[in-house]
């Protein structure tokens, strides 16, 4: 999995969700050795569909679009 991009919420899913650039594509290994199938992203979230069909999700949760049953910022992991 590459990510990139402005994690201020944690949303590319790299494990922080301090405020920073990630100027080029990195390789996270948050789905360890696992299929990722889709991905989709928000403003300020992402979603990751793995093959066997579990889904992870991280960044803003302000309005509860993560799925999480608290509302808020989540950390930068799924």
């Amino acid at each position: 999995m590459l990510c990139w991009g402005y994690s201020s919420y944690g949303q590319p899913g790299i494990g922080s969700n301090l405020q920073v650039i990630i100027p080029e594509p990195q390789v996270y290994g948050f789905i360890h050795d696992r299929n990722v199938k889709e991905v989709a992203c928000g403003g300020n979230h992402s979603v990751f569909l793995l093959e066997d069909g579990e889904v992870y999700t991280c960044g803003l949760n302000t309005k509860g679009q993560l799925g999480h049953d608290c509302e808020g910022s989540k950390p930068g992991l799924p």
